[in-house]
């Protein structure tokens, strides 16, 4: 029996979906532990359900997503399932309230913990819900309890069709909003690595947030003036224009040596910009362009296999808006095939990335699993 089988269906009809995914599990005689899925929005509950039904002993958890990828392919439809065999150890369990108070529910974390034989070679995989600005606030939840065990945090906000506003997270045969669905994974073979890409570079344009309302995630002032009139300057174009660019040039928040990317969600009338991710006073940015993506990949796969020689199996959290650049760039197919160096792999494409205790933006994150 294969240490890890991962599945995938294009078909956007509930039964059919299902049938095609467990055929494929099936013909590789799975017993799973674990079992890490993705899908369309209005597909999530059905394979919440019928996953747990049909594999009761394993841990099933899962997400909403922009597109489906694996290295089985990728599909804007239906479903990709990643199923786990042996090799782990698991424990999971669910945050509420995550817009406002996860941190009421930390004992949930604290209990999943107690569950595991060892905090070595384990990490925490969590998908939360979207929309509610509640990213930073788990994070938050998470460092507090994890301080000491050397487990780290990397995940996605659950992703959907682009016209969608809401999004879902399943944990175990239920499906949930406003709500992270965490499992920790203890890899008993070897190492796991966590590896963040950025696919932007900086320009010469450097930046002070002077008046920031970071939990609302908009920015009024960048270098007290407005932030649109700011930015459309450093760009060369008018106000009216910049909605259009944003998402080619996002912002890089410095800290230290890293670039920690937020990308712009709405500009106003009165010149203020939301984010998909916090800003906050006095936050030193540098304004960021497109970088060459192949290059860029091909930096990350020789990172990764420098690190983790043997990668056994991967979960690969890619930004939306990264799938759709890609996509109109004509090259979605060439990136699912550039992430087929770290073994077998699956992947969702959400609002949101989160690495370290960082909410991100536009950024890809890999756990990779030795």
């Amino acid at each position: 029996m294969e240490r890890c089988v991962v599945a995938l269906t294009s078909s956007s009809v509930n039964e059919e979906a299902y049938s095609e995914i467990k055929a494929q599990l099936d013909a590789n005689s799975v017993c799973p532990k674990l079992i890490i899925f993705f899908s369309e929005l209005d597909m999530l509950w059905f394979f919440s359900a019928r996953l747990k039904e049909n594999y009761p002993d394993a841990t099933v958890i899962g997400s909403s997503t922009y597109v489906n990828y694996s290295c089985e392919g990728y599909s804007h439809s239906g479903a990709c399932v990643m199923a786990i065999n042996d090799g782990v150890e698991v424990s999971a369990g669910l945050l509420f309230d995550i817009d406002r108070h996860p941190a009421m529910y930390k004992v949930h974390i604290q209990e999943a913990l107690s569950k595991l034989s060892s905090y070595e070679n384990t990490c925490c995989l969590e998908f939360m819900t979207a929309f509610g600005k509640g990213e930073e606030l788990v994070l938050d939840t998470f460092e507090e309890v994890l301080e000491g065990t050397g487990i780290k945090v990397a995940g996605s906000s659950s992703g959907a069709a682009a016209d969608c506003t809401d999004t879902f997270v399943a944990l175990n045969g239920d499906i949930f909003k406003n709500t992270c669905a965490f499992v920790f994974i203890h890899n008993l073979n070897g190492k796991v690595g966590i590896f963040r890409e950025n696919m932007f570079k900086p320009t010469s344009h450097k930046l002070v947030a002077t008046y920031a309302d970071c939990e609302e995630r908009i920015v009024f002032e960048y270098n007290e003036r407005p932030a649109a009139v700011v930015l459309a300057e450093a760009l060369g174009i008018s106000v009216s224009e910049l909605s259009e660019v944003l998402y080619i040039h996002p912002m890089g928040r410095i800290a230290g040596n890293e670039i920690y990317i937020t990308e712009a969600e709405k500009i106003y009338e009165d010149g203020s910009i939301s984010y998909f991710s916090r800003i906050y006073n006095q936050t030193k940015i540098l304004l960021l362009e497109v970088d060459d993506v192949r290059r860029v990949w091909k930096e990350t796969e020789n990172r990764v296999l420098e690190n983790i020689k043997q990668p056994s199996f991967t979960i690969s959290v890619n930004c939306l808006a990264r799938s759709k650049y890609f996509e109109n760039q004509g090259c979605f197919g060439e990136f699912v095939n550039a992430l087929r160096s770290y073994g077998k792999f699956i992947g969702v494409s959400g609002y949101g990335e989160q690495m370290d205790f960082i909410h991100l933006n536009q950024s890809m994150v890999l756990l990779v699993f030795e």
